[in-house]
């Protein structure tokens, strides 16, 4: 019945190891993680299969990299190859997403994928790590419970971050190839990152008098680039942390908008569970602070045969109405390379 959750903050030298031999508290509302203190787990919608969770520590550990010997990291120097050939099930996907949002009915929906992909055996502990030094800009996570299953991620996007009453949330979304010096944003990019930021400000506003809006500017997440508004605010007397998640989750930059009708076409058209992916994860109210994050740039261990694991990888972007289905599939490849050059 053994549980565990790692976690590295964005720049930081140490991470933190959280474990336990009871069962996960499973959480029917999302608004109860506000009284909570552990690791919390949600997922894109909560179920009896993919159930919201939180990891109540037994030991707590925290880790210091400089004192660990540097483990082997390397990128795949293919990163600029992308799988040429679009997989008929998400070109169809595709064309059903694109024409809702086309025809008016949604201003942005999401549309994920997933695959399969067998890498080397290697201990878990060294592949954290290994993502911790390759991504010292994200937050690195990796969880294991017997409902969940073993997740590892570098995400980019906070969701819920703050200590005390005072918190900090980000619009992010976007995605170009990363590369030094200006970069020009088309529209496409500039609306969908602009969707986001709209529906953040107008959740927060009813739960703060004093929220500062920042942005947006570009941001390096890995090889890839995004937009990025930054909101900062106190919550109003009697609000939680909870209410504030359930306001927020899932945000546009993972569903679409608006948001309830986006996350029920999803669920009906998509052609996949997403599971644990475009959920939330990170740790809330441990010693006052909490930093939940959107669990993107993830896989999940599916399986250990001859020496490999094998590793469902998954990868979304958001449907626009000038959006094209190559374009699109490429953005999905490049999101799968962030894990990928850890895994492999």
């Amino acid at each position: 019945m053994h549980s565990y959750a790692y976690y590295r903050l964005p720049y930081s030298d140490s991470y933190t190891l959280i474990e336990t031999d009871k069962e996960p508290l499973l959480l029917g509302n999302i608004e109860d993680a506000g009284h909570m203190s552990g690791f919390f787990i949600a997922p894109f919608e909560n179920s009896d299969d993919c159930p919201m969770m939180l990891i109540r520590p037994d030991r707590i550990s925290r880790i210091n990299l400089l004192d660990k010997q540097k483990v082997e990291v390397h990128t795949d120097t293919s990163s600029q190859q992308y799988q040429p050939e679009i997989n008929r099930a998400y070109e169809v996907a595709f064309r059903r997403f694109h024409t809702a949002v086309q025809n008016g009915r949604f201003k942005k929906l999401v549309l994920a994928r997933a695959k399969v992909a067998e890498f080397n055996a290697c201990n878990l502990q060294i592949l954290f790590e290994r993502a911790c030094y390759l991504y010292p800009r994200l937050m690195i996570m990796m969880f294991s419970t017997p409902l969940s299953g073993t997740w590892i991620m570098a995400s980019p996007e906070i969701i819920v971050e703050g200590k005390g009453k005072a918190f900090h949330t980000i619009a992010l979304a976007g995605t170009m190839k990363w590369h030094e010096g200006f970069m020009e944003w088309n529209s496409k990019n500039r609306e969908e990152q602009a969707i986001v930021a709209k529906y953040i400000e107008e959740s927060i506003s009813p739960l703060s008098k004093d929220m500062v809006k920042d942005g947006p500017v570009t941001v390096r997440a890995g090889d890839l680039a995004h937009l990025r508004t930054d909101f900062r605010f106190h919550l109003n007397e009697g609000v939680t942390t909870g209410t504030l998640l359930s306001s927020l989750h899932p945000t546009p930059a993972v569903c679409g908008f608006p948001r309830q009708e986006a996350k029920m076409f999803i669920n009906d058209n998509e052609g996949m569970e997403r599971s644990y992916y475009c959920g939330v994860a990170g740790p809330i109210g441990m010693d006052d602070e909490t930093h939940l994050y959107v669990s993107l740039r993830c896989a999940r261990l599916e399986d250990i045969r001859n020496d490999k694991y094998i590793w469902k990888l998954f990868a979304g972007g958001g449907i626009m109405p000038d959006s094209d289905c190559l374009s699109e599939w490429k953005e999905t490849e490049m999101k799968f390379k962030t894990i990928e050059n850890v895994l492999q």
